[in-house]
């Protein structure tokens, strides 16, 4: 259902205010990657490493649950939203009718919705719990929402991408904003990186504050750092040939925090990918968005110069162009091969298998349930080849399949391929020139309609900085 106004959609100045927001945090990304100078040494740093916080349950639930009753009096009293008007009967007509499947537009459902679930996450987080034992509570937090906040009959498809959108974003969040505190750091330096940490992370800025620790010097943890990050940035031409052709122009950034090929995997997203393209399209600033985080990987063969690993990984993915909307939650195991050149150049192989929990698709009848897109689970794989010096890659190509049987929408089965040619030649220093082309195809299968096929060709020239 509906989640708030805080989440769903927002006028054209609040989104680029958003975009402004993340772009001014990329220094200081950038620069937290690096130890600065005055930070102790690492002797130093496990002699005097601070203990992990304790977990604590009741605060973490308090906080969760305190963070659904700020949304909603923001919605009740202050905007004065009919579906805030909640009480006992709205409350026994949620538990006896049960979850349905809402209503709502793509981005809504599809981005807000984990955003909103990361608020969650991020409460366990900072209150001692690992990625695994935040899961409980996002999932909590999801459930008091949908059952206690809405006079809307709850949402299965809210319930997922909440929670398990929450579990990608929220720990993506998380360690962004531990790259950018140093509890050592003093003075303009300690509030600057305080204040972009806690913009990045709110949840846990309020905490740091409350607590005291936005200005306590302590030792700074040693995992708060990746052994590699990396932020690439793209911007250029985009060509979308939707039946009519679309040009819009668009900027992409890409961050690569860890190496699931180099280093150890230990804890959940110890190695991710973030991607995230604006673009100039009617009323979608976000056409694609995406993050695949390493939950655990298995080392088959280190010889040499050749790395074969086994892995397991979580994917949320987002696409929202004006040609078609695409977007879900997935679960997979992957095969990562690396080998490594005597120049220090790479050539990586991977093969992803995904069980896709839940995933939103473009559906010409869709509209008798009052959406344009079907919801569904199902099953895909992808392939992954590219050749570069890490973190830039001259040449990239990536294909896979997915199919999903629509549960709510348009009784029937969708059979998606794309495909991403990718071309980064370096000019200078870190500045390089590119191109793609990106094919994407859907055949839907409809039980009570006629078959659909749609071919979408999109085309891209930019300039990239690494």
């Amino acid at each position: 259902m509906r989640h708030s106004q805080w989440c769903g959609r927002r006028g054209p100045a609040a989104r680029w205010r958003k975009v402004a927001l993340l772009v001014s945090l990329l220094p200081s990304l950038a620069q937290a990657a690096e130890f600065p100078a005055d930070a102790p040494r690492a002797e130093d740093e496990e002699a005097a490493a601070p203990p992990p916080r304790p977990r604590q349950f009741w605060w973490a639930l308090g906080e969760v649950t305190a963070i659904n009753l700020t949304v909603w009096g923001f919605n009740r009293y202050i905007m004065n939203k009919d579906f805030a008007r909640v009480g006992l009967d709205a409350w026994r007509t949620n538990f006896e009718m049960g979850f349905v499947w809402d209503k709502d537009d793509f981005s809504t459902n599809q981005f807000a919705h984990p955003y909103h679930g990361s608020t969650y996450f991020n409460a366990a987080r900072d209150h001692g719990f690992n990625y695994w034992g935040a899961m409980g509570f996002t999932l909590v937090g999801s459930l008091q929402w949908e059952l206690f906040a809405e006079n809307h009959l709850p949402s299965y498809n809210d319930l997922i991408n909440t929670t398990m959108g929450g579990w990608a974003h929220g720990e993506v969040i998380y360690r962004l904003s531990s790259m950018l505190l140093d509890q050592r750091a003093t003075g303009t330096r300690r509030v600057a990186r305080e204040v972009s940490a806690g913009l990045l992370n709110p949840i846990r800025g309020f905490n740091r504050v409350v607590r005291g620790d936005a200005w306590r010097s302590a030792p700074t943890p040693k995992d708060w750092q990746p052994p590699v990050f990396a932020v690439l940035a793209r911007t250029g031409y985009l060509n979308i040939d939707a039946g009519t052709t679309l040009n819009q122009f668009f900027a992409e950034l890409d961050l690569r925090y860890g190496d699931a090929v180099r280093f150890p995997v230990d804890t959940p997203f110890d190695a991710f990918n973030m991607g995230v393209q604006f673009t100039t399209g009617e009323n979608r600033l976000i056409s694609r968005a995406e993050v695949k985080g390493a939950l655990a990987m298995l080392p088959l063969e280190n010889s040499g110069n050749e790395r074969v690993l086994l892995g397991a990984f979580q994917h949320f993915d987002y696409n929202d162009t004006q040609a078609y909307e695409l977007g879900g939650q997935s679960i997979g195991a992957g095969l990562v091969y690396r080998y490594l050149t005597q120049g220090g150049r790479e050539l990586r192989l991977a093969l992803h298998l995904r069980g896709v929990v839940l995933a939103g698709i473009t559906s010409e009848y869709a509209d008798k349930v009052g959406r344009d897109y079907d919801y569904g689970p199902g099953l895909g794989f992808h392939f992954e080849a590219s050749y570069g010096r890490w973190p830039w890659e001259y040449l990239k190509l990536h294909a896979g399949s997915t199919w999903l049987h629509t549960l709510n929408g348009a009784d029937g089965n969708h059979l998606v391929h794309e495909g991403t040619l990718l071309l980064d030649v370096p000019l200078f220093a870190n500045l390089g020139l590119g191109a793609s082309f990106t094919f994407f195809e859907r055949n839907s299968f409809f039980r009570d309609f006629d078959t659909v096929s749609r071919g979408v060709p999109q085309a891209r020239v930019f300039l990239s900085v690494h």
